[in-house]
Protein backbone atom coordinates (compact mmCIF):
# COMPACT_ATOMS: atom_id res chain seq x y z
CA UNK A 1 0.00 0.00 0.00
CA UNK A 2 1.35 3.69 -0.92
CA UNK A 3 2.29 5.52 2.30
CA UNK A 4 0.49 9.24 2.59
CA UNK A 5 4.05 10.19 2.67
CA UNK A 6 5.20 8.95 -0.59
CA UNK A 7 1.95 10.65 -2.34
CA UNK A 8 2.62 13.45 -4.68
CA UNK A 9 1.28 16.34 -3.58
CA UNK A 10 -1.46 18.22 -5.09
CA UNK A 11 -1.02 20.58 -8.05
CA UNK A 12 -2.02 24.23 -7.37
CA UNK A 13 -3.58 26.51 -9.96
CA UNK A 14 -4.09 30.20 -9.41
CA UNK A 15 -6.15 31.27 -11.76
CA UNK A 16 -4.99 34.60 -12.70
CA UNK A 17 -2.08 32.62 -13.91
CA UNK A 18 -3.07 29.89 -15.13
CA UNK A 19 -1.90 29.20 -18.87
CA UNK A 20 -4.49 27.67 -21.39
CA UNK A 21 -3.13 24.61 -21.74
CA UNK A 22 -3.15 23.42 -17.67
CA UNK A 23 -7.09 25.11 -18.31
CA UNK A 24 -7.60 22.12 -20.06
CA UNK A 25 -6.27 20.34 -17.69
CA UNK A 26 -8.36 22.00 -15.53
CA UNK A 27 -12.08 21.75 -17.52
CA UNK A 28 -11.17 17.64 -17.72
CA UNK A 29 -10.66 17.09 -14.08
CA UNK A 30 -13.38 14.77 -12.84
CA UNK A 31 -14.69 14.08 -9.19
CA UNK A 32 -17.94 12.51 -7.70
CA UNK A 33 -19.66 16.08 -6.25
CA UNK A 34 -21.29 18.81 -7.52
CA UNK A 35 -20.59 20.79 -10.56
CA UNK A 36 -19.30 23.86 -9.95
CA UNK A 37 -19.56 26.60 -12.50
CA UNK A 38 -16.62 29.68 -12.51
CA UNK A 39 -15.88 32.07 -14.87
CA UNK A 40 -12.21 33.71 -14.97
CA UNK A 41 -11.39 36.55 -13.38
CA UNK A 42 -8.22 37.23 -15.47
CA UNK A 43 -9.25 39.41 -18.42
CA UNK A 44 -6.84 37.39 -20.45
CA UNK A 45 -8.36 34.36 -19.77
CA UNK A 46 -11.83 35.72 -20.19
CA UNK A 47 -10.95 36.40 -23.73
CA UNK A 48 -10.39 32.63 -24.55
CA UNK A 49 -12.91 30.71 -21.92
CA UNK A 50 -16.33 32.02 -20.56
CA UNK A 51 -17.08 29.69 -17.93
CA UNK A 52 -15.05 26.31 -16.81
CA UNK A 53 -17.08 23.27 -16.09
CA UNK A 54 -15.09 21.28 -12.62
CA UNK A 55 -16.56 18.26 -10.63
CA UNK A 56 -14.53 18.92 -7.04
CA UNK A 57 -14.43 17.33 -3.31
CA UNK A 58 -14.69 20.77 -1.58
CA UNK A 59 -14.77 24.25 -1.25
CA UNK A 60 -13.89 26.96 0.44
CA UNK A 61 -13.89 30.57 0.79
CA UNK A 62 -11.89 33.18 2.74
CA UNK A 63 -12.34 36.46 3.80
CA UNK A 64 -9.41 38.53 4.57
CA UNK A 65 -9.31 41.82 2.83
CA UNK A 66 -7.19 42.64 0.09
CA UNK A 67 -6.24 38.38 0.59
CA UNK A 68 -9.31 37.00 -0.41
CA UNK A 69 -9.22 34.00 -1.71
CA UNK A 70 -11.74 30.61 -2.93
CA UNK A 71 -10.03 27.27 -3.35
CA UNK A 72 -11.84 24.55 -5.03
CA UNK A 73 -10.15 21.26 -3.54
CA UNK A 74 -10.00 18.19 -5.52
CA UNK A 75 -7.18 14.89 -4.39
CA UNK A 76 -5.35 16.06 -6.97
CA UNK A 77 -5.60 19.48 -8.13
CA UNK A 78 -6.24 22.67 -6.03
CA UNK A 79 -7.83 25.50 -8.08
CA UNK A 80 -7.09 29.13 -6.61
CA UNK A 81 -9.23 32.46 -7.28
CA UNK A 82 -7.64 34.73 -5.58
CA UNK A 83 -3.51 36.25 -5.09
CA UNK A 84 -5.28 39.52 -4.73
CA UNK A 85 -7.21 39.58 -7.84
CA UNK A 86 -10.67 38.96 -6.34
CA UNK A 87 -12.90 41.97 -5.73
CA UNK A 88 -15.85 41.74 -3.90
CA UNK A 89 -17.77 43.83 -6.72
CA UNK A 90 -16.92 41.40 -9.10
CA UNK A 91 -18.27 38.36 -7.22
CA UNK A 92 -20.48 37.20 -9.44
CA UNK A 93 -17.92 36.16 -12.24
CA UNK A 94 -16.92 33.47 -9.57
CA UNK A 95 -19.49 32.43 -7.80
CA UNK A 96 -22.77 32.28 -10.16
CA UNK A 97 -26.47 32.26 -8.51
CA UNK A 98 -27.15 28.63 -9.08
CA UNK A 99 -23.57 28.02 -7.11
CA UNK A 100 -25.60 25.38 -4.67
CA UNK A 101 -22.65 23.41 -3.32
CA UNK A 102 -21.94 23.59 0.20
CA UNK A 103 -18.85 24.80 0.89
CA UNK A 104 -16.53 26.13 4.13
CA UNK A 105 -16.79 29.95 4.42
CA UNK A 106 -14.27 31.67 6.47
CA UNK A 107 -13.90 35.06 7.72
CA UNK A 108 -11.27 37.33 9.47
CA UNK A 109 -12.40 39.67 11.51
CA UNK A 110 -10.37 42.55 10.58
CA UNK A 111 -10.64 46.66 9.85
CA UNK A 112 -10.35 46.09 6.14
CA UNK A 113 -12.20 43.58 5.61
CA UNK A 114 -16.31 43.44 4.87
CA UNK A 115 -18.33 42.87 7.88
CA UNK A 116 -19.56 38.88 8.40
CA UNK A 117 -23.00 40.87 8.17
CA UNK A 118 -21.96 42.11 4.92
CA UNK A 119 -20.99 39.56 3.72
CA UNK A 120 -24.07 36.86 4.61
CA UNK A 121 -25.94 39.59 3.03
CA UNK A 122 -25.15 38.48 -0.25
CA UNK A 123 -27.02 35.28 -1.22
CA UNK A 124 -24.30 33.67 -3.13
CA UNK A 125 -22.21 33.72 0.57
CA UNK A 126 -25.36 31.79 2.70
CA UNK A 127 -25.24 28.23 1.48
CA UNK A 128 -21.77 27.56 3.63
CA UNK A 129 -21.97 24.23 5.66
CA UNK A 130 -19.12 25.81 8.15
CA UNK A 131 -19.02 29.50 8.72
CA UNK A 132 -14.89 29.92 10.46
CA UNK A 133 -14.33 33.55 12.00
CA UNK A 134 -10.82 34.05 12.75
CA UNK A 135 -9.96 37.62 14.84
CA UNK A 136 -8.53 39.09 17.84
CA UNK A 137 -10.91 40.68 20.02
CA UNK A 138 -14.83 40.22 18.45
CA UNK A 139 -17.35 42.83 18.61
CA UNK A 140 -20.44 42.39 20.71
CA UNK A 141 -22.43 43.34 17.34
CA UNK A 142 -20.38 40.99 14.99
CA UNK A 143 -21.41 37.67 17.19
CA UNK A 144 -24.66 38.95 17.67
CA UNK A 145 -25.17 39.07 13.79
CA UNK A 146 -23.11 35.61 13.17
CA UNK A 147 -25.83 34.64 16.31
CA UNK A 148 -28.82 35.39 14.73
CA UNK A 149 -28.49 34.62 10.87
CA UNK A 150 -27.01 30.50 11.50
CA UNK A 151 -29.44 27.66 10.22
CA UNK A 152 -29.86 24.26 11.55
CA UNK A 153 -28.27 22.77 8.70
CA UNK A 154 -24.94 24.82 9.22
CA UNK A 155 -21.92 24.84 11.76
CA UNK A 156 -20.70 27.67 13.40
CA UNK A 157 -16.05 27.69 14.16
CA UNK A 158 -14.76 30.46 16.27
CA UNK A 159 -11.30 28.83 16.30
CA UNK A 160 -9.20 32.07 17.39
CA UNK A 161 -9.73 35.50 19.31
CA UNK A 162 -11.13 36.84 22.17
CA UNK A 163 -14.72 36.92 23.04
CA UNK A 164 -16.11 39.66 25.97
CA UNK A 165 -16.93 37.86 28.98
CA UNK A 166 -19.90 38.72 29.89
CA UNK A 167 -21.23 38.17 26.15
CA UNK A 168 -24.41 35.79 25.66
CA UNK A 169 -27.07 35.53 23.15
CA UNK A 170 -30.10 33.05 22.99
CA UNK A 171 -28.52 31.41 19.91
CA UNK A 172 -25.09 29.96 21.20
CA UNK A 173 -26.36 26.83 20.07
CA UNK A 174 -28.24 27.44 17.39
CA UNK A 175 -26.01 25.74 14.76
CA UNK A 176 -25.91 22.53 14.41
CA UNK A 177 -22.63 21.96 14.89
CA UNK A 178 -20.30 24.46 17.42
CA UNK A 179 -16.42 25.00 18.36
CA UNK A 180 -15.59 27.88 20.62
CA UNK A 181 -11.76 28.20 21.16
CA UNK A 182 -12.79 30.68 23.62
CA UNK A 183 -15.88 29.62 25.94
CA UNK A 184 -14.47 31.40 28.68
CA UNK A 185 -17.80 33.06 28.69
CA UNK A 186 -20.14 29.75 28.13
CA UNK A 187 -22.33 30.24 31.31
CA UNK A 188 -24.35 26.40 32.70
CA UNK A 189 -27.58 28.42 31.62
CA UNK A 190 -26.03 28.69 27.77
CA UNK A 191 -25.52 24.70 28.09
CA UNK A 192 -29.24 24.24 28.98
CA UNK A 193 -29.87 25.82 25.83
CA UNK A 194 -28.59 23.13 23.90
CA UNK A 195 -31.01 20.97 21.78
CA UNK A 196 -30.66 18.29 18.69
CA UNK A 197 -26.87 19.76 17.77
CA UNK A 198 -24.07 17.03 16.58
CA UNK A 199 -20.92 18.12 17.53
CA UNK A 200 -20.20 20.50 20.35
CA UNK A 201 -16.17 21.81 21.22
CA UNK A 202 -15.96 24.11 24.01
CA UNK A 203 -11.99 24.98 24.48
CA UNK A 204 -10.55 27.54 26.89
CA UNK A 205 -13.69 27.87 29.49
CA UNK A 206 -15.24 28.88 33.42
CA UNK A 207 -16.80 25.66 33.78
CA UNK A 208 -16.10 23.92 37.23
CA UNK A 209 -17.19 20.44 37.64
CA UNK A 210 -19.77 20.98 39.77
CA UNK A 211 -21.42 22.81 36.27
CA UNK A 212 -20.44 19.87 34.12
CA UNK A 213 -22.44 17.31 37.30
CA UNK A 214 -25.58 19.93 36.74
CA UNK A 215 -25.26 19.66 33.07
CA UNK A 216 -24.90 15.45 33.38
CA UNK A 217 -28.42 15.43 35.57
CA UNK A 218 -30.64 17.87 32.97
CA UNK A 219 -29.11 15.52 29.96
CA UNK A 220 -30.39 12.38 31.96
CA UNK A 221 -33.85 14.32 32.48
CA UNK A 222 -34.66 16.02 29.36
CA UNK A 223 -37.27 15.13 27.04
CA UNK A 224 -35.32 15.70 23.80
CA UNK A 225 -32.01 14.79 22.42
CA UNK A 226 -29.11 17.59 23.31
CA UNK A 227 -26.13 16.70 21.22
CA UNK A 228 -24.38 13.80 19.25
CA UNK A 229 -20.65 14.45 20.55
CA UNK A 230 -19.63 17.07 22.78
CA UNK A 231 -15.92 17.88 24.21
CA UNK A 232 -15.41 20.23 26.86
CA UNK A 233 -11.58 21.38 27.68
CA UNK A 234 -10.28 21.00 31.49
CA UNK A 235 -8.93 24.21 31.46
CA UNK A 236 -8.05 24.32 34.78
CA UNK A 237 -5.91 20.71 34.59
CA UNK A 238 -7.52 19.65 37.73
CA UNK A 239 -7.62 16.52 38.38
CA UNK A 240 -11.65 14.48 37.39
CA UNK A 241 -13.14 12.82 40.51
CA UNK A 242 -15.68 10.66 39.55
CA UNK A 243 -17.77 11.51 42.84
CA UNK A 244 -17.83 15.01 41.84
CA UNK A 245 -19.11 14.72 38.06
CA UNK A 246 -21.14 12.04 38.57
CA UNK A 247 -22.93 13.30 42.18
CA UNK A 248 -26.41 11.81 42.15
CA UNK A 249 -26.69 10.16 39.02
CA UNK A 250 -26.81 5.95 38.41
CA UNK A 251 -23.15 5.25 36.39
CA UNK A 252 -22.09 1.69 34.95
CA UNK A 253 -18.61 1.02 33.87
CA UNK A 254 -18.45 0.23 30.38
CA UNK A 255 -15.41 -1.35 28.32
CA UNK A 256 -15.77 -0.16 24.22
CA UNK A 257 -12.59 0.22 22.03
CA UNK A 258 -10.04 -0.55 24.38
CA UNK A 259 -11.06 2.02 26.91
CA UNK A 260 -12.97 2.18 30.17
CA UNK A 261 -15.73 4.88 30.16
CA UNK A 262 -18.86 6.03 32.11
CA UNK A 263 -22.53 5.16 31.17
CA UNK A 264 -25.15 7.07 32.05
CA UNK A 265 -29.13 6.31 30.87
CA UNK A 266 -32.02 8.37 30.03
CA UNK A 267 -35.15 9.35 31.94
CA UNK A 268 -37.66 9.39 29.26
CA UNK A 269 -35.98 6.61 26.65
CA UNK A 270 -39.57 7.17 24.68
CA UNK A 271 -38.74 10.36 23.96
CA UNK A 272 -35.00 10.23 22.84
CA UNK A 273 -32.57 8.74 19.73
CA UNK A 274 -30.02 8.67 21.62
CA UNK A 275 -30.82 7.18 24.90
CA UNK A 276 -27.17 6.41 26.48
CA UNK A 277 -24.44 8.84 27.08
CA UNK A 278 -20.95 7.74 27.16
CA UNK A 279 -18.50 9.80 28.99
CA UNK A 280 -14.50 9.56 29.23
CA UNK A 281 -11.60 11.94 29.93
CA UNK A 282 -8.14 12.89 29.61
CA UNK A 283 -6.09 15.63 31.57
CA UNK A 284 -7.15 17.92 29.14
CA UNK A 285 -10.78 17.31 28.16
CA UNK A 286 -13.71 15.76 28.79
CA UNK A 287 -15.72 13.71 26.03
CA UNK A 288 -19.39 12.94 26.02
CA UNK A 289 -21.02 10.93 23.14
CA UNK A 290 -24.84 9.78 23.74
CA UNK A 291 -26.04 6.29 21.56
CA UNK A 292 -29.15 4.93 20.37
CA UNK A 293 -28.97 1.70 22.32
CA UNK A 294 -30.54 -0.12 18.53
CA UNK A 295 -27.60 0.54 16.47
CA UNK A 296 -23.93 -0.73 16.98
CA UNK A 297 -21.13 1.42 18.04
CA UNK A 298 -18.93 3.20 15.31
CA UNK A 299 -15.86 5.23 16.52
CA UNK A 300 -13.13 6.24 13.94
CA UNK A 301 -14.17 3.13 11.79
CA UNK A 302 -14.48 0.61 14.24
CA UNK A 303 -18.02 -0.52 15.29
CA UNK A 304 -19.12 -3.04 18.64
CA UNK A 305 -22.99 -4.16 20.07
CA UNK A 306 -24.91 -1.51 20.85
CA UNK A 307 -25.14 -0.48 24.27
CA UNK A 308 -29.14 -2.52 24.71
CA UNK A 309 -27.43 -4.42 27.85
CA UNK A 310 -25.90 -1.21 29.67
CA UNK A 311 -29.00 0.53 29.16
CA UNK A 312 -31.04 -1.96 31.07
CA UNK A 313 -28.45 -2.37 33.26
CA UNK A 314 -28.90 1.08 33.97
CA UNK A 315 -32.37 1.59 34.63
CA UNK A 316 -32.28 -1.71 37.01
CA UNK A 317 -29.57 0.75 38.89
CA UNK A 318 -31.90 3.31 38.87
CA UNK A 319 -35.20 1.26 40.11
CA UNK A 320 -33.03 -0.46 42.65
CA UNK A 321 -31.37 3.53 43.93
CA UNK A 322 -35.14 4.33 44.47
CA UNK A 323 -36.19 0.94 46.36
CA UNK A 324 -33.13 1.92 48.34
CA UNK A 325 -34.52 5.42 49.14
CA UNK A 326 -37.96 4.12 49.49
CA UNK A 327 -36.86 1.57 52.30
CA UNK A 328 -34.75 4.06 54.25
CA UNK A 329 -37.50 6.77 54.33
CA UNK A 330 -40.00 3.59 55.22
CA UNK A 331 -42.62 4.49 58.32
CA UNK A 332 -41.12 2.35 61.27
CA UNK A 333 -43.42 -0.68 62.25
CA UNK A 334 -44.16 -1.40 58.68
CA UNK A 335 -41.96 -4.62 58.39
CA UNK A 336 -43.77 -6.22 55.82
CA UNK A 337 -43.18 -3.07 53.23
CA UNK A 338 -39.80 -3.36 54.57
CA UNK A 339 -39.61 -7.05 53.63
CA UNK A 340 -41.37 -6.38 50.24
CA UNK A 341 -38.60 -3.80 49.51
CA UNK A 342 -35.92 -6.00 50.54
CA UNK A 343 -36.47 -8.65 48.87
CA UNK A 344 -36.97 -6.63 45.44
CA UNK A 345 -33.58 -5.18 46.13
CA UNK A 346 -31.91 -8.42 46.25
CA UNK A 347 -34.00 -9.61 43.36
CA UNK A 348 -32.76 -6.41 41.34
CA UNK A 349 -28.75 -6.97 42.17
CA UNK A 350 -28.94 -10.49 41.82
CA UNK A 351 -30.02 -10.02 38.05
CA UNK A 352 -27.63 -7.67 37.67
CA UNK A 353 -24.97 -10.11 39.29
CA UNK A 354 -26.09 -12.52 36.03
CA UNK A 355 -25.30 -10.22 33.15
CA UNK A 356 -22.29 -9.98 34.37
Amino acid sequence: MESIENRPKPTTFFLRKLPFVALRHVIQVMQIDEIIKTAITSKYMETIVKKCYIRIGSTEISFNGESTVIFFYNPDLIICCGNKTLLLDKRANVMKKDFKSQYSLIVVSKGENLTTKDILEFPEFQNFKVLTLYGIEFKKEELDDVMEYGKEDQDLHIVNGMILLDYTHPNVFKYTGVHYWDARWIRLEHLFSIKNNTKITLGLNSLLPTDINKFLKFWVNAEYDLFEHMYVDNTRREPIRFKTLFKGIDVLHGYRFGRWCKLIAVKSPETRKRQILSVNWLKDRIYMSSWDIHQRVTVIGQDDEPYAQEFEILKMLERRRVLRKELKTSVEGDEMKKQELTVAIDQITTGIDLKG
